[in-house]
């Protein structure tokens, strides 16, 4: 899927927005350039609550982390795999033991030595119990992660990692990652997994050293000091809720970036993020679709604009171990009742493609389906067979969504507004400040009942989109309290198999099952739009590039002229 960019930039990328929370503006005055200091300023909407590499995921963290940090492996501009800290690897003729060979010389940013063994120390640690990431998951491909990550039941108490607690020594020594020397890292898994060289790009690898973080205790990433990172930057300053700023870094092993500091300024209201920009006080900024228009009227702005389509899915999602969303027929009508074409025409503008499965148009693992589309009747029909009858049985229905954007109240305004309409349903609106959001969201017992949300692949394979996200054992599907083993079985065989075709086939039963499973409204495929000033050059989007435009491969190359 192409799109161009209005005036002067023309890009082809894709991407997702997949939150939107509150901060307050910072004075952005004190963020401009110094001197012959070349700084670049770039809006995030908002502050993340963790910034621990081995626990974190999404757009917000990803930003921070791969800024300050770096993976054994990167994606390129073609999202093709290729080397990072790592210059070469192989796998072994049975496809189950991978080795990466580290380039020479590598350090982290104060010029300390970084070993195999730091990245096997990332790799544990993301497998520990104690540490419960949300995408502990996506390493259970690891010979003994799963049973160092399952070895304390949840629920029953906080596991102690203590020196002498023989079961927790023995389940980590399993652990099938070993540093063979200080440029040999490898890697057992427990089946062939053609996608796992991307999966060493990820914030799960980065080499957070152990020992700032046992010196910082449990909010040792709040201090960056405690950050130190292997990354073209690293940071120098954090200040919640406002700003986090990075220096160069001039021990990065390919040398230091064009600019001397990067800073992120929090602001989550699209129009004063919009003003900001307009003052100069921002470099690059994400566009609402809501602001498209006037945008485009103006005659500046418009040719600042920046379109990237994207492999990116938003759905309304349910808590499904909850009524009424325990019952399918529940689910079936709100699916049937989501106008999905009115919906983005009218308050997405171009930034939403209409979606009814979960896999984007393009993409391997995409499925073409009608099954939930548009129909008044059928979602009414579809409510009188559930258990309730229809909508005056139903309990109250309460629809979380993020504070601070007025563009965001529009869009869940109209969505309870239709479901009223359309099925004679009672939502109850109901916003909630970022944290407390994200918090809520990790877990199915405090998961709220209807939300939106969605997902951008990390990298582009079926196993991305559907193994790591809807398998029974991942955190985001127990979340949503969502398992089906009849898919688990169809992707769990499309993980190990070798053969592309009959891998291709069994990903695309396993969407159909998702489909039918409706565990969510689909709602569309996104379109990032952006803001990037005349200045800024060196930028160079990828399709994976959810905070910036040139996010992923640009940190070298990317510069904003005086």
């Amino acid at each position: 899927m192409h799109r161009n960019t209005i005036g002067a930039r023309s890009l082809c990328a894709v991407g997702l927005l997949i939150t939107l929370l509150g901060a307050p503006l910072l004075a952005l005055g004190a963020a401009a350039q110094h001197g012959s200091e070349s700084v670049m300023r770039i809006q995030q909407r908002f502050y993340p609550d963790s910034l621990d590499p081995q626990q974190s995921s999404g757009v917000e963290f990803s930003v921070f982390l791969s800024t300050n940090y770096e993976g054994l492996t990167r994606l390129d501009q073609d999202l093709n795999v290729v080397p990072a800290a790592a210059e070469s690897w192989e796998t072994d003729a049975a496809g189950t033991t991978l080795t990466f060979h580290l380039r020479p010389g590598l350090t982290y940013s104060d010029g300390s030595p970084l070993t195999a063994e730091r990245f096997a120390d990332a790799v544990r640690r993301a497998c520990d119990p104690n540490v419960l990431g949300d995408y502990q998951a996506i390493l259970f491909d690891v010979a003994g992660c799963q049973d160092f990550a399952t070895l304390y039941t949840p629920g029953e108490g906080t596991p102690v990692a203590a020196a002498d607690n023989a079961a927790y020594d023995a389940a980590r020594a399993i652990v099938g990652v070993h540093a063979l020397d200080d440029r040999t890292l490898e890697i057992q898994l427990i089946h062939p997994a053609p996608y796992f060289p991307a999966t060493a790009s990820l914030p799960v690898f980065y080499p957070a050293k152990r020992e700032l973080i046992a010196q910082g205790g449990e909010t040792w990433w709040q201090d960056p000091a405690l950050q130190l990172g292997n990354g073209p930057f690293q940071v120098t300053r954090m200040e919640p809720d406002q700003l986090v700023s990075f220096a160069a870094n001039d021990h990065y092993w390919v040398g230091r970036p064009a600019l001397d500091r990067l800073d992120y300024v929090y602001v989550a209201d699209s129009s004063v993020a919009l003003e900001a920009y307009q003052a100069g006080d921002l470099d690059m900024i994400s566009l609402d679709p809501a602001l498209l228009p006037s945008v485009i009227a103006d005659p500046q702005l418009n040719k600042d604009v920046v379109r990237i389509p994207g492999a990116a899915t938003s759905y309304l999602s349910f808590n499904l171990t909850k009524e009424p969303f325990t019952d399918k027929h529940v689910r079936e009508a709100f699916a049937f009742a989501f106008d999905r074409d009115t919906y983005c025409r009218l308050l997405q503008d171009e930034g939403c493609v209409p979606a009814l499965s979960w896999i984007p148009p393009g993409l391997p693992g995409h499925i073409t389906t009608d099954t939930y589309a548009f129909d008044p009747e059928k979602a009414r029909q579809a409510l009188a067979a559930s258990s309730y009858g229809g909508p005056e049985q139903l309990p109250e229905i309460a629809f979380v969504y993020w504070a601070g954007d007025p563009a965001s109240e529009d869009r869940v305004e109209w969505i309870a507004e239709q479901y009223s309409k359309i099925l004679g349903v009672t939502i109850t609106l109901q916003p909630m400040e970022g944290k407390a959001m994200v918090a809520a969201m990790s877990d199915a017992t405090t998961y709220p009942p209807m939300t939106l949300t969605g997902w951008i692949e990390d990298y582009p394979d079926p196993q991305n989109w559907l193994s790591v996200y809807w398998a029974c054992r991942t955190s985001f599907a127990q979340d949503v309290g969502f398992c089906d083993p009849k898919f688990d079985t169809l992707v769990a065989q499309a993980d190990r198999e070798p053969d592309p075709t009959e891998r291709q086939m069994l990903y695309e039963q396993a969407g159909w099952l998702l489909v039918d499973d409706v565990p969510g409204v689909f709602v569309s495929h996104a379109v990032f739009l952006y803001l990037v000033k005349p200045a800024v050059t060196g930028d160079t989007p990828t399709p994976i590039d959810a905070g910036w435009p040139g996010q992923t491969t640009s940190l070298l190359t990317v510069s904003v002229g005086q």
